[in-house]
C-alpha cells in the first residue's frame, strides 16, 4: 500500500521545478511583448514626428497668439480674419514652409490667453506662436526662439484715463491706486520686479487679467487706474478711444520679439529663422513696420 501510494504521488521536488520553468517562459514572453511594445511604438507614436513631418501630414501650420495686441494682431469681424504684423509674419513663414515641403500648407490660428502659450507649445498642441512674445531668459527655459523679427524700443506705455493727470512719470506709479496688468506679458514681469518686489507697491493694487482688451476695459470703467503695456499697443487703444483714454507717460525698455517653438522643432526654427533674416535683409520686414505704423 505504501509502495504504491510512493509510485504514484508526484514529487514535491518535481512540482517545484516545474513552477520555476513556468514562471521563467511566463517572464521571458513578458520582456519579449514590452521590448516590442516600446520598438513599435517608437516607429508608430505621431510624437516622435519632427515639427515639419507634424505640419505636413495635418497640413497646415497651427499658430497660438492673443489677438488683442494691436497693431500686431487682432481681429478683424468685418471680413472675419486675423490682421497685423504678426499676422503677415505668420503668412509668409506658411508661404515658405509650404515651398520646402512641397505640399499646399494653410495656416490656423487661434486666439488664447497669452499665459497659456509656452505650456501649448510643450504639449505640441500648436506649432508655433507670434504674439509679440519678448524673448527673455525665463522664457528660453520653456520654449524655443526664433531669431528675434522686431525690436520693441519705445517701451511701456501708461495707459490712463484722459482727465488723469497724476501718473505723468515713471515715478508717479508708486502713488497709483491701482496698476492692471496682462497675465504672463513682461510688463507683469516689470511691476513686479520694479514696484513690487523692490516694496515700492503693494501686490494687492495689482491685478493680473488674461487679454489686453480686459485690461483696457479695466482702466475705461474705472476699476484700475493704469494699464502697462508696449507703447504701440497703449497707443492704439487710445486712439480707438474716442478721447477716453490716452498715453500718460513711457517706461524705458528694449524687447526683442520672437516666434516662440517647441523646443524640438529645430527644423522649422531653421526655416523660420531664414524667412525673417532674408526679410530683414531685403527691406520687407521695414515694409510690414510702416504698414503697421510701428516706425
Amino acid at each position: 500500500m505504501s509502495d504504491s501510494t510512493d509510485s504514484t504521488s508526484p514529487s514535491p521536488l518535481k512540482k517545484k521545478g516545474g513552477k520555476k520553468i513556468m514562471i521563467a517562459v511566463v517572464a521571458a514572453i513578458v520582456v519579449v511583448a514590452l521590448i516590442a511594445t516600446v520598438v513599435l511604438g517608437g516607429f508608430l507614436n505621431p510624437n516622435e514626428q519632427t515639427a515639419l513631418e507634424k505640419i505636413k501630414s495635418q497640413g497646415k501650420i497651427i499658430m497660438a497668439t492673443e489677438a488683442t495686441f494691436i497693431p500686431f494682431e487682432s481681429f478683424d469681424p468685418t471680413n472675419g480674419t486675423y490682421v497685423g504684423f504678426d499676422i503677415d509674419l505668420a503668412n509668409r513663414i506658411t508661404e515658405n514652409v509650404s515651398a520646402e515641403l512641397g505640399v499646399p500648407i494653410t495656416l490656423e490660428i487661434r486666439d488664447v490667453a497669452f499665459n497659456t502659450i509656452p505650456a501649448s507649445l510643450n504639449n505640441k498642441q500648436i506649432d508655433m506662436s507670434l504674439s509679440g512674445m519678448t524673448i527673455t531668459d525665463e522664457r528660453n527655459e520653456s520654449v524655443m526662439f526664433s531669431t528675434p523679427y522686431y525690436m520693441a524700443e519705445a517701451g511701456f506705455g501708461m495707459l490712463v484715463k484722459t482727465a488723469d493727470n497724476s501718473l505723468n512719470s515713471v515715478e508717479a506709479l508708486t502713488s497709483a491706486s491701482s496698476i492692471v496688468v496682462n497675465t504672463g506679458t513682461t510688463s507683469e514681469i516689470w511691476v513686479q520686479k520694479e514696484l513690487v518686489d523692490k516694496g515700492l507697491y503693494p501686490a494687492n493694487k495689482v491685478k493680473s487679467l488674461p487679454t489686453i482688451a480686459g485690461c483696457v476695459q479695466d482702466v475705461s470703467i474705472g476699476q484700475s487706474q493704469v494699464f502697462i503695456i508696449d507703447k504701440p499697443t497703449a497707443e492704439e487703444y487710445a486712439g480707438q478711444s474716442s478721447g477716453d483714454l490716452k498715453v500718460s507717460a513711457v517706461i524705458p525698455s528694449y524687447e526683442p520679439y520672437g516666434v516662440a517653438l517647441n523646443k524640438e522643432a529645430t527644423d522649422l526654427k531653421e526655416i523660420i529663422d531664414r524667412v525673417i533674416n532674408t526679410m530683414i535683409e531685403n527691406g520687407e520686414m521695414e515694409k510690414l513696420r510702416i504698414k503697421w505704423g510701428l516706425n
